[in-house]
């Protein structure tokens, strides 16, 4: 995909180390300052782990859209793998948080914009899967979803999910398949994070945050009331209630007005409920 070798990059500084992968700062040939993420000596020999990475190389490269991370150089496969991503130095959206919340404004920005690149991905036939501050990155330019390594197909069979228990949806924990409206149930969890500076769900245990995914409605929001009401939808227990992604970036677009936004039934909410207590 590029003429481009690990070699031919400077680095500079270790940025972030994970389980599959280490990113550092590095220079860039042309004397460009990129992410430069380095597979794990495992993650290239084990063959399920390499193509993941190797997806994650060409999505990166392939997909273009204002608020997604811009691939610019990489090799999916082999000891030279890597992926070169633009460097964003204000860093993610979560080191942001630690500094203190965001405005209303500020916060409905951010949303939109990752919204719209979600919006783009699911257009494309693509799931995220892992959507949380941490993987939203903060430029001058604005804000900016990265991370493409937990992406999979639309059309994918498998109920096999990524993401964080923070911002998973509950039929997830049930066994459900992924889907946009899974998805929108994350970004529900983000944007009430965002909007009011505390995450809807707490537990100091898996087993207690996946109890108040499944049972608790989210705390009261001194929002307006008709971004209070979408935000609700968005986090509603069941994906058949749930409001779309599409639906809340309409709304963000105009939180003060009119709407026909209606909550979510109680009844099939008590149905969801009395099904995870059986």
């Amino acid at each position: 995909m590029t003429s481009l070798k690990r070699k031919d990059f400077r680095l500079h500084m270790l940025l972030g180390l994970g389980q599959t992968a280490q990113v550092y700062l590095a220079e860039a040939p042309d004397g460009r300052k990129v992410a430069l993420k380095l597979p794990r000596k495992e993650v290239r020999q084990d063959p399920r782990l390499a193509e993941r990475f190797a997806r994650e190389v060409s999505l990166s490269l392939s997909l273009k859209h204002p608020h997604l991370v811009q691939g610019l150089y990489g090799i999916p496969f082999g000891e030279e793998a890597f992926l070169a991503l633009e460097y964003l130095e204000e860093g993610t959206l979560e080191e942001r948080l630690l500094r203190g919340p965001l405005s209303q404004e500020e916060a409905m920005r951010a949303l939109l914009q990752v919204g719209q690149a979600l919006l783009f991905l699911h257009e494309k036939g693509f799931l995220h899967q892992d959507v949380k501050p941490s993987n939203v990155f903060v430029g001058k330019g604005g804000y900016k979803l990265g991370d493409l390594g937990t992406v999979r197909p639309l059309a994918e069979a498998s109920s096999e999910y990524a993401g964080s228990p923070h911002y998973l949806a509950p039929e997830l924990f049930l066994g459900a398949k992924p889907s946009p409206k899974s998805e929108a149930y994350s970004f529900g969890v983000m944007a009430y994070e965002l909007l009011t500076g505390r995450r809807p769900f707490q537990g100091e245990t898996l087993e207690a945050l996946r109890n108040a995914h499944l049972l608790l409605p989210p705390p009261p929001t001194s929002l307006p009331p008709r971004l209070d009401k979408a935000l609700r939808r968005l986090l509603a227990k069941t994906p058949e209630e749930r409001l779309d992604i599409k639906g809340f970036v309409e709304v963000l677009t105009d939180p003060k007005g009119q709407t026909n936004v209606q909550a979510p039934s109680k009844r099939k909410g008590i149905l969801f409920r009395l099904f995870w207590r059986k």
